[in-house]
């Protein structure tokens, strides 16, 4: 969407770095999470993320995984109005699917450890998610497990475990909380970096839009930034109104939060 070389670094400064994604986000250092996280470090595509999850729940008794970033909500966005930023499933489903309190998505909004959950006999499910259910051959296995990850700079995201019976999903906050909560956090870091934000927004920012939040971002004032830019104060002032404008938010700050947690400008 936002292709523009001469405005690349506003948005992509880890373009054309050499290292890996595990390497972009620290979990290959001596010191890192490398240790807790396995083979996991060693996946630098799509396709060696879902592999990686479907191992992870078969090892842990369940029979699939997803993955959702939610980002930062705003115009009081709940329930199937979430615009998912990333989503990655080891099954065949939509990532509008399952974004229902039946999977703990909302308590995983304001919860920091693992916990688990069951979908019952799927009562409350809507007809697509009822089919799909069906289909997977799930009625049998109705529980999971979600780990939340709160990330404040780009809104927060979850692992979740399913297909898996209420004595596993128990059990298995009862033995491997913590590794749970570490491997959530790990994959999170690595999906950022490895799968693109979806185009969530609505209407697009300019280029010189991007650069003039990405530049407050860093805690450059209005004046700083126009000096950078090589335009006016006021001119700096029209772009970040449009561009608040354009993402519904309250105020410049408001703009930033957003913009980060869509992955459209990177700090």
């Amino acid at each position: 969407m936002f292709a523009s070389s001469a405005f690349a670094r506003h948005v992509s400064p880890v373009a054309n770095d050499p290292s890996t994604p595990a390497d972009r986000v620290g979990l290959t250092d001596a010191a890192s999470l490398s240790s807790l996280v396995g083979e996991l470090s060693q996946c630098t595509t799509p396709a060696a993320l879902r592999q990686w999850l479907a191992e992870y729940a078969r090892q842990r008794g369940f029979r699939g995984a997803r993955y959702l970033h939610l980002g930062h909500l705003h115009l009081g966005q709940r329930g199937q109005h979430w615009k998912l930023l990333r989503f990655l499933s080891t099954h065949e489903d939509r990532a509008d699917l399952w974004l229902t309190d039946k999977a703990g998505v909302e308590a995983m909004l304001v919860t920091f450890l693992p916990f688990a959950w069951s979908n019952g006999d799927g009562e409350g499910f809507t007809a697509a998610q009822r089919e799909w259910y069906v289909s997977q051959q799930l009625l049998d296995w109705p529980a999971g497990v979600t780990a939340p990850v709160q990330d404040h700079p780009a809104g927060p995201a979850c692992l979740i475990l399913f297909g898996g019976t209420e004595q596993d999903a128990v059990h298995l906050i009862d033995t491997q909380m913590p590794s749970l909560a570490v491997q959530a956090l790990a994959f999170h870091l690595l999906a950022k970096a490895i799968l693109p934000a979806s185009n969530a927004l609505g209407p697009a920012l300019s280029d010189r839009e991007i650069a003039c939040l990405r530049l407050a971002a860093l805690g450059d004032t209005l004046a700083d930034a126009a000096a950078k830019l090589g335009v006016s104060v006021r001119t700096v002032e029209l772009h970040v109104a449009r561009a608040s404008k354009k993402l519904s938010a309250a105020n410049k700050i408001h703009a930033v939060a957003i913009a980060v947690g869509a992955g459209l400008i990177q700090v």
